[in-house]
């Protein structure tokens, strides 16, 4: 996309992603598991920007920090969860 931080790519694509499923009404079929997409699309933004304007290694010289990798993590974990939550209300909706 514009930036060349990949997390940064991601985190725009998952809230586009939340933002034309609005658009699409398509929303409104699992509110809960688009809030969960939304989120993770924000920690990968923040996992981004830390990878992107700090320098890496002072957070190993300093004491170890991942702190990049500690964010892309959880925001994994919160878009498997927004995902499952959207696949299981989407087939579930009657």
């Amino acid at each position: 996309m514009v930036f060349t931080a990949t997390l940064i790519d991601l985190g725009i694509a998952l809230l586009l992603a939340v933002g034309l499923a609005e658009w699409a009404k398509v929303k409104r079929k699992s509110e809960k598991g688009f809030a969960w997409l939304a989120a993770s699309g924000v920690f990968f933004l923040f996992a981004g920007t830390i990878e992107a304007a700090l320098l890496p290694g002072l957070f190993n010289y300093v004491g170890g920090l991942y702190l990049d990798t500690l964010f892309a993590a959880i925001g994994w974990i919160l878009a498997l969860i927004g995902t499952l939550f959207i696949g299981y209300e989407t087939l579930l909706e009657k």
